[in-house]
């Protein structure tokens, strides 16, 4: 438990990382300790699957030691690490907030505001 809360957290490409190196349960656990230092808002950048595919490639260049395995039969969670996240953050109290972007334009015989919805599969409230 946290003394103080954070009122947002953002995790931008480290999902990956962490999944990697700590597994499945590291991942999960790293979630689970993300929401339970936050109080308002939690934002996740998942990685995608071609990433996990790519990691060594760009380890090489860097000229750093491969991952052993970043194989989906290791790393479960990689096979749909989105939903894998939102089950995560979702039963730490969390919910899925979709952003919304409001325009008005002008139209002939006066305004009207139309609503895009984006969805942001990253972004959770915890309210």
């Amino acid at each position: 438990n946290f003394e103080q809360l954070f009122d947002l957290t953002t995790i931008f490409s480290t999902t990956m990382w962490i999944h990697v190196h700590a597994g499945d349960d590291g991942l999960r656990r790293f979630l689970e300790r993300a929401s339970d230092a936050t109080s308002w808002f939690l934002l996740v950048e998942p990685q995608p699957s071609a990433c996990y595919r790519k990691a060594n490639a760009r380890l090489r260049k860097m000229g750093r030691p491969e991952l052993e395995d970043v194989s989906s039969a290791r790393l479960k969670m990689r096979q749909d690490i989105e939903s894998e996240i939102a089950g995560v953050v979702t039963r730490c109290g969390f919910r899925r907030v979709y952003i919304t972007e409001s325009q008005t334009c002008k139209v002939e015989g006066g305004e009207r505001t139309t609503t895009q919805k984006q969805e942001a599969v990253t972004a959770w409230n915890n309210d």
